[in-house]
């Protein structure tokens, strides 16, 4: 079996030296069409109010409907600490991201859920398109002890966006 190795700089510092993520993704019915963190698929939006007006026009058509109808599937990363590190001052992560499965938008999804996610992510980062922290609620997300504050990860995002307005890698740090 191959596997395929990413590296990636994430926002705060990681407190694990290696791991295992298995979390299941699905599609976002709010923000299609990006992944998310499904834990109760038959929860969201069991009653027709809560429903957004925008997501009650989408499910007119049928390519909406048949997308948004898959079940949630299993997604494993295993994930192993390179380094600690400070992108001009601020604590970021490079960790060594293996995924196992082969989900659409896996590791961004994943490791915005585990409350790092990939420094500039304009879908699953701080000012994503996406569902906020992968998916998880603010409520969910307290129990991640370690999490990059919301502050570090504008600063995080602010900065890399500055960078690459400048033309400067952003993957420098010190």
């Amino acid at each position: 079996t191959v596997y395929k190795k990413y590296e990636a700089l994430v926002c705060g510092h990681v407190q694990a030296q290696e791991g295992e993520i298995d979390l299941p993704l699905g599609r976002d019915m709010l923000h299609p069409p990006f992944m998310k963190v499904i834990v109760c698929p038959d929860n969201e939006y069991t009653n027709d109010e809560d429903v957004p007006a925008h997501i009650q026009e989408m499910r007119k058509h049928k390519g909406y409907m048949k997308l948004m109808s898959k079940a949630p599937k299993e997604s494993l990363t295993l994930f192993r600490k390179i380094s600690l590190e400070y992108l001009d001052g601020l604590p970021v992560t490079r960790l060594e991201l293996i995924p196992i499965t082969g989900r659409t938008h896996q590791l961004r999804v994943i490791m915005a859920a585990m409350g790092h996610p990939i420094l500039g992510d304009n879908i699953y980062g701080i000012y994503g398109d996406g569902s906020p922290n992968g998916g998880f609620t603010e409520d969910q997300m307290s129990h991640f002890p370690g999490r990059a504050s919301d502050s570090l990860q504008r600063q995080l995002f602010d900065l890399v966006q500055e960078r690459r307005r400048m033309g400067n890698d952003c993957a420098r740090t010190g």
